[in-house]
Parts: C-alpha cells; sequence; structure tokens
C-alpha cells in the first residue's frame, strides 16, 4: 500500500470540511502513526552476519536508530538452537554488534532484531491486516486537532455559530476516541492511556509514540538499539 493510499483513507477517516487541517498536520500525523505502530508492533527482521576479526562486527542489514537484538544464533542450525550474547554497540562509525562470547574470524551469525517499520513514498512495511488501525491512529491524532480548534473558535463565536462550534468541538473529540479505541483494537494491544485510568487530551497521544514495549531480557541479548 503505498503512502497515497494511506493518505486517501487517511482523509475519509478525519473529515475536514473547514479546511481545518494542513497537508503538513496530515503528513506529522501519519509519522506519529508510524511510530507509534513501531512501538507497539515492530518489525521481526533476519540477517546472517560474518564476524571480523575481534569482538565488534558491523551491524545487519536493515539496522535503524531504535533497533534492538532479539536474539543471535551461533553456530547456525543446531538442535537446540544455540543462542550467544549480542549487543548493539554504538562507535563514531555507526551502529556495530558486540559479541561477548567469541566468534572466530568468519563465524556467521543469525541475528534476529526488531526495528521501525517504514512507511514512505517507497517503502512500506505496514502488514496489510494493520494499515486501517494506523490510519486510524493518524485521524484520531487530527481530530483532537480539530476539536481543539473549535474548542478555541467557541469563545470568539456567539449565539447559534457558538453553539454551531462547540457541536463540532464535541463531535470531533468523542470521533478522536472512537478512533484511537480502534487503533489498539486493530492492533491487538492495550491502549495505555484506559489501562492507566489517564484521560487523553489533544497532543498527549503524539507524546507517547516513542515508547518502547517492554521486553524480557532472554539470555542477556534483549537490548535496545539507542543510548
Amino acid at each position: 500500500m503505498a503512502l497515497a493510499d494511506f493518505q486517501a483513507l487517511l482523509n475519509d477517516l478525519a473529515r475536514d470540511q473547514a479546511d481545518v487541517l494542513t497537508p503538513d498536520a496530515r503528513a506529522r500525523a501519519l509519522e506519529a502513526a508510524r511510530l507509534q505502530y513501531s512501538a507497539d508492533r515492530p518489525r521481526r527482521l533476519v540477517d546472517n552476519v560474518t564476524w571480523p576479526v575481534g569482538s565488534l562486527a558491523g551491524a545487519p542489514s536493515g539496522w535503524t536508530d531504535g533497533a534492538w537484538v532479539k536474539a543471535a544464533e551461533y553456530p547456525i542450525g543446531r538442535d537446540p538452537v544455540s543462542l550467544i550474547d549480542v549487543s548493539p554497540y554504538l562507535s563514531p562509525a555507526g551502529w556495530q554488534l558486540m559479541a561477548v562470547d567469541p566468534v572466530p574470524e568468519g563465524g556467521v551469525v543469525r541475528v534476529t532484531f526488531m526495528a521501525e517499520h517504514e512507511l514512505s513514498a517507497v517503502a512500506d512495511t505496514v502488514p496489510a491486516m494493520h494499515r486501517l488501525a494506523v490510519a486510524q491512529y493518524a485521524a484520531h491524532l487530527l481530530c483532537h486537532q480539530l476539536a481543539t480548534h473549535f474548542s478555541a473558535q467557541r469563545e470568539t463565536m456567539i449565539g447559534a455559530d457558538a453553539s454551531m462550534t462547540e457541536t463540532r468541538a464535541r463531535e470531533f473529540a468523542s470521533r478522536a476516541k472512537e478512533l484511537r479505541a480502534a487503533y489498539y483494537a486493530g492492533v491487538g494491544v492495550p491502549d495505555p492511556f484506559k489501562a492507566s485510568g489517564i484521560s487523553s487530551a489533544p497532543g498527549s497521544a503524539a507524546a507517547s509514540v516513542v515508547s518502547w514495549p517492554s521486553r524480557n531480557p532472554r539470555h542477556g541479548m534483549v537490548q535496545r538499539g539507542s543510548l
């Protein structure tokens, strides 16, 4: 699904007949949705890394800031699987992998790692089953913005105009809550605001998009890919 298709779906979910939202606001909402989805459902990638001399090797293909190692298998193909301790290491040259256990020169380590999803004009890694949910999260942010806009306008209106503006603000606020709930139901994870009893407010959801889910360390390998 191309970025343009996400944008079209977003327009359907967050209709803005008053032309309040700018293209930049829509782009920011989609980027926030990509980050939130990456936090809730990170992308699993696997790459074989050939080890040079020493404890450090190059990062696997597809590694990005925010990625983290889930498992490292060496030697490959044993039954049961043989796992070693590998963690990300940021050097002046960029991201590398550091092996706690010695790996001989030329040894091939199969690294499984979790990374952010891509969503751009040239790349889209969001699974088909979750595309609607990602668009719903972006639309939830836009509806929050619209609710805030009309709430602020209400103060300058009088009579019927003020009543209509207040109605619009309530409707967009309600729509934002529905879209947020639909996102979390769609991706199958609990809404952190609902679980903690915190009421979401305009802007609060966007502030949560950089939080990665908790992970249970296994063999000391599960670590963040950023410092």
